[in-house]
């Protein structure tokens, strides 16, 4: 006579394997230990509630670590654990951080790059909130008005003649060049300007009394990156007599 399990599709016995198969994937999908490979659509990926996103290299070299940090000495001063950003190269080494260092009584995180010995190269100056804290940048200094005034350099040249020269890589996309000038005989008029790779740059005007003058921004977006560029300041009587003197201020390169 047939029983009630004989009137399940399968019968009794397939159903057994059936669930005895299901049992194993389950048990194997939560042994498993990685994702070899998966899709991701539009929705993204989201790690939430302090989770981390980390990712090593077949050598167990750590290069992306994304977010709680672990060691007790980051976390912040209410003692909860700080969210940080960690890239490395692929040996391991240091490549970008952004986190703070609360015992040094700071919660401010900064961003840092590293050069391949693990010197900081670039930073932000996490103190003020803004602006560079590395690379330091020089600040160019000029012989004082007054007693230096004899030592500027000079021209009474009546086409423009080269007073202060020099030769850039070029990094950033404008260059600006503040120079000091005047014409050394009242009455007289001159022109100042600027010169890039031979060509010159609108000039500005020169009269007797000193006064500040920039040159630019001027556009280097004809060269390549890490070309390198020439550069002059150059300067001309107009009318008058006597000679026109200019001492270099300040130069440099600036963003678009």
């Amino acid at each position: 006579m047939p029983t009630a399990g004989d009137q399940l599709p399968g019968g009794a016995t397939d159903l057994a394997r059936r669930l005895a198969a299901l049992e194993r994937e389950v048990r194997e999908l939560r042994a498993a230990r990685r994702l070899e490979n998966a899709s991701v659509g539009a929705g993204g990926v989201r790690v939430v509630d302090g989770g981390r996103f980390a990712m090593d290299t077949p050598a167990k070299k750590h290069m992306v670590d994304i977010g709680a940090i672990t060691n007790d000495d980051y976390n912040h001063g209410d003692g909860t654990r700080q969210q940080g950003i960690f890239l490395r190269r692929e040996d391991g080494s240091p490549m970008l951080s952004c986190f703070s260092y609360p015992p040094f009584g700071s919660e401010a995180q900064a961003w840092k790059f590293y050069d391949n010995s693990g010197s900081v190269v670039l930073a932000e100056d996490a103190n003020s909130g803004a602006g560079l804290a590395r690379p330091y940048l020089p600040v160019a200094l000029a012989p004082a008005y007054g007693g230096a005034w004899d030592y500027w350099p000079r021209t009474s040249a009546t086409t423009m003649t080269e007073l202060w020269g020099g030769r850039i890589y070029k990094q950033q996309p404008r260059i600006v060049v503040v120079v000091r000038a005047s014409m050394d005989t009242s009455g007289a008029t001159g022109s100042i300007g600027l010169k890039i790779s031979d060509v010159s740059q609108p000039s500005q005007s020169v009269g007797f009394a000193v006064g500040y003058y920039t040159l630019g921004p001027y556009s280097l977006a004809n060269f390549e990156h890490m070309q390198q560029v020439d550069i002059t300041v150059e300067a001309k009587r107009d009318s008058g007599t006597g000679t026109i003197r200019a001492s270099l201020f300040s130069a440099y390169t600036i963003q678009s």
